[in-house]
Order: structure tokens, then C-alpha cells, then sequence
């Protein structure tokens, strides 16, 4: 057979087969209902007259404008249930800050028919953007929108700023009164005020946060700031050893921050420091046991080291631990050094099948927390460790 013939012949055998084929799939009953759009399969769902709708007051997005570095931006969604049936709310995850009735991700809130919820969120920028974006997501029993997405939108602008950053004390000894600062710098109002100042963190009341208005020739010196201020903070002595963390929240007449937040960290120093076997940040105060199994446990071991005149009277007994499954014991000490040096060692155990749970921050409120209660020195009182794991 001649090469054209045979390419007629399998054109001709290929076309009567697909005809075949389409001719089959056209004739075969379909079990499955008609083909539909995902997104608007709903619209052809029966919806029951007693389910719950959930309607965003207002709109699910808020717009905030514009704000400033480091101020901290606030805005509340009122969810109303507008069905007749009983709305589940729960949190199913967040890029910011999201309270809804104190309940924690994964938790369920209900709301009555006819009732309302309020749902706030609370953001930080990070860093300058023209975008910047937050979303929280909660999942519904609505039939009609099974996830809400509430968003805030807007831009974060430079136009306060902190010089330096942070507030920071360095080495402060244990008994040592020191004061630092850093200046508020205004770049777009010449009508900027600092209305109040409070600090906020453990221990809080042992810092002084004061203000005043920068001098004409301060302000000739800070790059071209219309306004600003100096803020002046004092460390008085019995902070923990290691690093402390404090906020000042400080409340401005400046549109794009209205609430600053400033941060403070100070570091103490003294004749008692904390070694370990395993990984520990000194800077930090952390003991690092990263992610446990819950069917193994573990068990680690830090020395406390007491130095200076009174070693040798000084007792050392657990304030707090947390959470409370893990145990804390205190061992013998040691006199080292020829005497010039007490070791105090302490072990630590997470026993075997405790729940499971994450303490791996990234704040440290939720780290987990050996508190240690100092006698027999006369400026360190405590000495707080936190403990960085998960139990899974």
C-alpha cells in the first residue's frame, strides 16, 4: 500500500474511534449531578431556615491609612449573627494579634441569633512598607461562608523616630542605679507632644521613664526633626540577673503614631552567673532543650556560680516553675577555686509522658520559667532561667 493511502486509512480508523468514544461518554447516565462551579456550588445547596449567617458589621476589611514604625495600630470587627441557628467562630489562624472573647486558636465561640461578637486585633509593623497587610481567619459554621477573613490594610510611614532604637543598659551591676536614653524624633509635625509615658514588663515599677522637650540646638543636631523629645529611663537595683526586657508605651498627638512603644533592655550582672550542660544563652537567660518527645522526656543539669564576699552565704531555693510538670532540684554545693568560688548545681526533669505543649516563644511570657529565690546577698534577690522547648 502506497504511504498516502495508508495515512488516509489510520486518519479515517482514528477519527471513527474519538466519534465512538465522545458518542459513549454523551449516552452514559451521570450519577453525579450537573457539573457546577465551586464557588457557587452553595448557591444551589438547600440553605435551612434555622442555620446561623454570619455578617462582618461594616465589612471584613478596615483601612487604616497611614502610621509610623513601631506605634502600635488597634481595630475591632463586630461579627453579628443575623440566622436563626447557633454561629460557631473559630480561630484558625492570624499574622497579627487577634483577641476574640480571651479564646485561644482552635477554641470555639458561640453566638446567639440576633447576638453580636466583637473580634480585636492589634498590629506592629516591623518594617517601613506601602503595603503592609494583616489577616486573621475564622472558620464558621455559616453554610453560606464557611471562613471569614477580616484584613487591615494601609501604609507604615517614617515619620517618628527613635534615636537610638532601644533603650539599653549594658553590664549593670546588681546593686547599680543607672539612667539611659534615647531621643523621639518627629520628621513630618512640628506639633508633636508626648502626653504620658508608662512602662510596662516584670518588675516595672523598678524603672522611671521622664520626658522632655529637645533644646533648639538638639534639635539643629537631629537631621532635620521638627520636634522631638528626650525620654530619660533609671534602673533601679533588684532586677533579675541575666537580660530583663521592659516596654515604655508612650502616648503621642502625632497622627501616625498616637501610641509609641519603646523598647528597654537592660542586662545584669553579678556575683551570680548560670553555666550549662547543654545549650545556654547568657544574654538571654535561656536554656535552650528545643523539641521534645512526649514518650522520652528529658533531664539536663545547670550550675549556679556565686562569686565575691558573700558565697558562702548564700541559699538558693525554686520560687516557681513553669509549666508545672517540669521538676527542679536543688543539689550540694561545691567550693572550688580553693574556696574562692561556690558551685550550686540544679537538675532539671521533664518526666515522660506530660501533655504536650509549646514554650518555644517567640515572647518570653511563653517560654517556660525556673524562678530561683536568692538569700544571704544583699542586692540579688532572684534569678529567673527560661527554658526554651515544645513537648510533641
Amino acid at each position: 500500500m502506497k504511504p498516502i493511502a495508508l495515512l488516509l486509512v489510520c486518519l479515517l480508523i482514528g477519527s471513527a474511534a474519538g466519534y465512538g468514544i465522545a458518542y459513549r461518554d454523551a449516552t452514559l447516565p451521570n450519577h453525579f449531578g450537573p457539573i457546577t462551579d465551586p464557588d457557587q456550588a452553595w448557591k444551589s445547596i438547600p440553605i435551612s431556615e434555622d442555620a446561623p449567617q454570619a455578617v462582618v458589621v461594616g465589612g471584613p476589611v478596615f483601612l487604616f491609612g497611614r502610621m509610623e514604625l513601631n506605634s502600635v495600630g488597634k481595630h475591632t470587627f463586630v461579627v453579628k449573627n443575623e440566622g436563626k441557628g447557633v454561629l460557631e467562630l473559630t480561630m484558625e489562624g492570624t499574622t497579627c494579634k487577634c483577641t476574640m472573647a480571651d479564646l485561644k486558636e482552635g477554641d470555639t465561640l458561640r453566638v446567639a441569633p440576633g447576638e453580636s461578637t466583637d473580634i480585636k486585633l492589634e498590629w506592629r509593623p516591623k518594617s517601613y512598607s506601602e503595603d503592609f497587610a494583616q489577616t486573621a481567619r475564622i472558620a464558621t459554621n455559616d453554610p453560606r461562608n464557611s471562613m471569614l477573613e477580616l484584613r487591615i490594610s494601609g501604609s507604615v510611614v517614617q515619620a517618628i523616630v527613635l534615636d537610638p532604637a532601644e533603650v539599653r543598659f549594658t553590664n549593670l551591676a546588681a546593686g547599680e542605679t543607672r539612667k539611659a536614653g534615647t531621643k523621639v524624633l518627629s520628621f513630618k509635625e512640628e506639633a508633636f507632644e508626648i502626653q504620658d509615658l508608662n512602662v510596662t514588663g516584670d518588675q516595672s515599677k523598678l524603672l522611671t521613664a521622664t520626658q522632655r522637650p529637645l533644646t533648639e540646638e538638639e534639635l539643629k543636631q537631629s537631621n532635620g526633626a521638627l520636634a522631638g523629645y528626650m525620654l530619660e529611663v533609671e534602673v533601679q537595683p533588684g532586677l533579675p540577673l541575666g537580660t530583663n526586657r521592659h516596654t515604655i508605651v508612650a502616648h503621642t498627638t502625632s497622627e501616625f503614631a498616637p501610641e509609641l512603644e519603646i523598647p528597654v533592655t537592660s542586662f545584669i550582672v553579678g556575683d551570680i552567673s548560670v553555666i550549662a550542660v547543654k545549650k545556654y544563652d547568657r544574654d538571654k537567660s535561656v536554656l535552650y532543650l528545643n523539641k521534645l518527645k512526649k514518650a522520652e522526656g528529658a533531664s539536663t543539669k545547670l550550675f549556679l556560680i556565686v562569686k565575691g564576699p558573700h558565697r558562702n552565704d548564700v541559699n538558693v531555693k525554686v520560687e516557681e516553675t513553669f509549666p508545672e510538670f517540669m521538676k527542679v532540684e536543688i543539689g550540694e554545693p561545691e567550693s572550688i577555686n580553693n574556696g574562692s568560688v561556690r558551685k550550686i548545681p540544679l537538675s532539671i526533669d521533664i518526666p515522660a509522658g506530660v501533655p504536650e505543649g509549646n514554650y518555644l516563644g517567640p515572647e518570653r511570657k511563653d517560654l517556660g520559667k525556673i524562678a530561683l529565690s536568692v538569700e544571704g546577698h544583699p542586692e540579688i534577690k532572684e534569678v529567673n532561667i527560661g527554658v526554651y522547648f515544645s513537648v510533641e
